[in-house]
């Protein structure tokens, strides 16, 4: 053996014994799972017990304390740790933190209380304000003890709320029994959410999946949404808005809006729900505007869905009215948020056509699947404004109980369709 492939096996075998070393030290310092050595702070080090019954708030609230003020370097990572379940009371997570990006790593559970506490007009279980940055994840559980809210308790917290989180990510979670929304973001930008899985029952009263209000650029995608409510619901002020692989159901679809409440401007425009199934939802694809509100939702398009038995698969509603005691809230109007992103203006709201929210260059291409209605297509557009633009391109939704048929209804409705079943538009 000549002396430079001598120098070569001698190298190698220098390389394996270094990594069988690595990870011999990486075993040895895998005590508070394996979280000291790389940088994390665990919720345990501050006196948090993990035990389910035991009050850990104010454990958790040191911990983010070292966490955001002393992060100077690099990433700083805030840990709940595996195998054990925190219950936190109502609490808020307060940037900005030195660190520009910081991960909240959740590998254990964390529950809300048993019990239901005064939470006012807009409230949250959990709040994030101010954070830029901010990365949560980890495969754990947030269960909001929901059941205890929903017995006529007007006024319902959201399980998690972002409010002006800036490059936000959120993944690899799973949401269990929000009070109301599961999660709400608002006056934030560039949002990423995806691997989530949100349950509650699909009679529990407005237990949105996500709420979306005043944001820009969110890319929800590859996620199973099965609850009470809108799966995703885009309130006024978000632009930019991807949805793609979505899997939702129970639950009362995807929705943009509603727009216009109580006479409000409302906006919402440059949305598309791609390649998502919707499986035994009240809805379908949805757009909801109220008549005497302003503003428009417009750029908007739904592409290669499928339906299973939705009761509603494709409606524009622009005479909408809530039927609900407790109704739709988002964060929209509240003075819990503070925007800082580039707003819709009102410079379009019906001008000289009175109120009403205009509804506009919307697209529908590729929708396929059944209908547990008779009527598969609703389209209630405002006899002054109408729907203008809106185009069905190879849709076709069947009846889901054998031997029967679907229609469409459209009022007021301005468009065109392209190789459709049903639609009851101009044929282009």
């Amino acid at each position: 053996m000549n002396k430079s492939l001598l120098f070569f096996v001698f190298l190698c075998l220098l390389i394996q014994i270094s990594k069988l070393g690595f990870c011999l030290e990486r075993k040895a310092h895998n005590g508070n799972n394996g979280l000291k050595r790389h940088g994390f702070i665990s919720v345990t080090s501050f006196g948090a017990v993990g035990d389910g019954k035991a009050d850990d708030t104010k454990a958790f609230l040191k911990a983010w304390k070292a966490v955001c003020k002393g992060g100077s370097r690099g990433k700083t990572n805030f840990v709940v740790p595996l195998g054990k379940t925190f219950m936190l009371k109502p609490l808020t997570f307060e940037g900005p933190c030195k660190s520009s990006s910081i991960t909240f790593l959740i590998r254990g559970n964390l529950v809300a209380p048993g019990y239901t506490w005064h939470a006012g007009n807009y409230p949250a279980w959990i709040s994030f304000d101010s954070i830029y940055g901010l990365a949560i994840t980890g495969g754990g559980t947030i269960n909001g003890r929901g059941s205890v809210w929903w017995r006529n308790v007007q006024h319902r917290p959201t399980a998690m709320h972002f409010n002006n989180c800036n490059g936000l990510h959120i993944s690899n979670l799973h949401h269990l029994n929000s009070p109301r929304n599961h999660i709400s973001l608002s006056c934030s930008e560039n949002i990423s959410l995806s691997g989530l899985n949100m349950t509650a029952p699909g009679d529990s009263p407005n237990t949105d999946g996500i709420d979306i209000s005043n944001c820009r650029g969110v890319d929800i995608r590859d996620s199973v949404i099965a609850t009470g409510d809108d799966c995703i619901a885009i309130n006024g002020g978000s632009s930019y808005i991807n949805i793609t692989g979505i899997f939702c159901g129970p639950g009362h679809g995807i929705s943009v809006g509603s727009l216009g409440q109580n006479g409000h401007f409302s906006a919402v425009e440059e949305v598309r729900v791609k390649n998502c199934t919707l499986s035994n939802t009240k809805n379908g694809v949805r757009i909801k505007t109220f008549q005497n509100g302003l503003g428009f939702a417009r750029k908007i398009s739904f592409e290669d869905i499928k339906m299973v038995a939705s009761e509603n698969p494709i409606i524009i509603e622009q005479n909408y009215h809530d039927q609900g005691k407790n109704g739709d809230v988002s964060f929209e109007y509240s003075n819990h948020q503070s925007c800082h992103v580039n707003r819709l203006y009102q410079t379009e709201s019906g001008s000289g056509n009175g109120r009403g929210v205009r509804v506009s260059d919307v697209r529908y291409s590729r929708i396929q699947g059944s209908s547990a209605s008779s009527e598969a297509i609703t389209m209630n557009c405002d006899a002054n404004l109408g729907c203008v633009d809106i185009v069905m391109d190879h849709v076709n939704i069947v009846s889901a109980k054998s031997g029967h048929k679907v229609s469409a209804s459209c009022k007021n409705v301005h468009g065109k369709y392209f190789d459709s079943v049903i639609s009851c538009q101009k044929k282009h």
